[in-house]
């Protein structure tokens, strides 16, 4: 009996323990987490699998024509840096002097609605 008694007095200090933990988290506790749990679930809900689907291939797509185009930009700067530069031109020293390119900027994703995702 005082088995039973000292392991439901560690349940019972741990379940205080995680409470406090998740409460201190900025979680609201073990409610807390179920109600974000139930939020969480509602949203996904609204993302259909053919939606996930269609931004992955379109995800694919876009990396392997973005990668093309990373190898014709490197097969270029070789065939550039093959070919003498003509005296005073802007690029005459390029190996010398290249800097990074800009950053480009971010792009906004928008979640498709699904006659767009029925399109794909």
């Amino acid at each position: 009996m005082s088995d039973l008694l000292g392991q439901t007095e560690a349940l019972l200090g741990f379940s205080v323990d995680l409470e406090q933990k998740l409460s201190k988290g900025g979680l609201g506790g073990v409610g807390g987490v179920i109600d974000r749990f139930v939020e969480l679930r509602g949203v996904l809900d609204e993302v259909s699998t053919e939606q996930l689907e269609w931004a992955k291939n379109m995800t694919h797509e876009l990396v392997t024509t973005l990668q093309g185009v990373a190898k014709q930009l490197e097969q270029l700067e070789a065939i550039k840096r093959a070919l003498p530069a003509a005296p005073g031109s802007a690029t005459a020293g390029i190996a010398a002097t290249t800097s990074p390119a800009p950053t480009p900027e971010p792009v906004s994703m928008v979640t498709p609605s699904p006659s767009q995702v029925s399109n794909y």
